[in-house]
């Protein structure tokens, strides 16, 4: 395909770059069995972790995709995995007191670990590695406010860091825009595509019925149970999970008003020479600076001689060839030396927030929930999988901090159209 771009290699693709590794293969639709002891919504990683552990514990599990299997943000994310909410601990200490702030950093840890547990337990080979994060102050205020948030965090998460400063940035970042960062040693960097098809194949091996390109088009009760509406068929099921995220849609309309689909985009480079990178990026870590609407960077896991990068999140939807422009001018910004570098991928994904830019699980009608990962969804997804599992099991460890009321408004229907100009807003502050 002509890209038609000055900045898009001639054959760029307009898939995510993780697909090269971990293609969508086309499967067939099946016809679902009758019956089902779970019916679980989405096929992304929540989806498949929670259908994966309820398989294993004896259930009968027949996961709905209206696509491919992991055809939204589970493969389309930046592979980041680490200890992130976009309210800080600091923040949270002062709003809700030190035992709270605790409690949620402290599940954000658990996601943490639980993404090493399953890549472990699973032997799933995804290029996890404990890469560290350079987290980019864009001000020297901002250096100041993130020397502050992680002395607390240290404080009391016992979480270790380094301050960089911008004289000391050269060896981990090779620009001058930044007015240095912190460094945090043990934050993962991963290959999303090779992640959730290791998941996608040891649920399959556990049992786990995977209804491809099999939307559902409503859910109504039925006794002490449900019954699933999909094209030419019901299927009864004891319980529900809907772990759509960012893809809900009107089949759940609750959650429609709850949660706000916004796009992120990402681009992967053509190679360039090693040397050249590891001068960009010696650090070989990942990067994203400290602004609400971020920019962020790796080197792509599987090719070191590609830069993964992205941001422009929430804006107004545009064509990707013209995201494709203005991302290479961020790009720029950074690197000014990289003019003539062109992008072989350029995509977008749905990401799922909520209004109170919490990651939320919970029940509604009988019906179990986790959405709302706001930048979190490689860790959250895979602990939320988890306590969705344990919670229809009856077994320990199905709490959490975050299953907390999951906010609407009267002015939000399921249509973000408030999104572009709050991501302005917030951008001006920004800078």
């Amino acid at each position: 395909m002509q890209a038609g771009s000055r900045v898009l290699t001639e054959n760029c693709s307009f898939d995510p770059y993780w697909w090269r590794a971990a293609p969508h293969k086309q499967e067939p639709a099946i016809a679902p069995p009758r019956s089902t002891d779970v019916a679980i919504i989405g096929s992304g990683i929540t989806g498949i972790v929670a259908a994966l552990h309820l398989a294993r514990g004896g259930r009968q599990v027949t996961v709905f995709e209206a696509h491919e299997p992991g055809y939204g943000a589970s493969t389309r994310n930046a592979g980041y995995v680490g200890r992130t909410l976009k309210h800080g601990f600091g923040e949270l200490i002062e709003s809700h007191g030190l035992s709270f702030a605790t409690q949620i950093y402290g599940e954000l840890m658990d996601a943490f670990l639980a993404v090493k547990e399953t890549v472990e337990s699973e032997n799933i080979a995804c290029h996890y590695k404990q890469q560290g994060r350079l987290l980019l102050a864009t001000s020297p205020a901002m250096y100041e406010a993130m020397a502050h948030e992680f002395s607390l965090r240290e404080k009391h998460l016992r979480e270790p860091f380094a301050m960089v400063s911008r004289g000391e940035q050269a060896s981990e970042i090779g620009t001058e825009r930044y007015s240095g960062g912190v460094k945090i040693e043990d934050h993962v960097g991963l290959h999303p595509g090779l992640y959730h098809q290791g998941l996608l194949d040891a649920a399959r091996a556990a049992g786990v019925t995977i209804a491809a390109h099999t939307p559902v088009l409503r859910i109504a009760r039925e006794g002490a149970g449900f019954i699933v509406h999909v094209p030419q068929a019901q299927v009864a099921a004891r319980d529900v999970v809907v772990a759509t995220n960012g893809y809900s849609g009107d089949a759940f309309p609750w959650l429609k008003r709850r949660v706000m689909p916004f796009d992120a985009y990402q681009t992967v480079s053509e190679p360039m020479p090693a040397e050249r990178l590891r001068q960009l990026l010696p650090g070989d870590r990942t990067y994203i600076d400290w602004n609400f609407n971020v920019d962020w960077m790796r080197r792509a896991p599987d090719d070191p001689t590609r830069i993964v990068f992205g941001g422009l999140t929430g804006g107004r939807n545009q064509d990707l060839r013209q995201m494709a422009e203005r991302l290479h001018v961020r790009l720029l910004r950074i690197f000014p030396e990289l003019t003539g570098l062109r992008f072989d991928n350029i995509w977008t994904g749905k990401c799922g927030g909520t209004l109170d830019l919490y990651p939320h699980i919970g029940r509604h009608d009988g019906i179990h929930y986790a959405v709302g990962y706001c930048f979190a969804g490689v860790p959250m997804g895979t602990l939320f999988g988890q306590k969705l599992a344990r919670r229809i099991l009856g077994g320990k460890g199905g709490d959490s901090a975050f299953d907390r009321p999951l906010p609407s408004s009267p002015f939000y229907w399921g249509n973000p159209w408030f999104v572009p100009h709050a991501i302005n807003w917030l951008s001006r502050h920004d800078r």
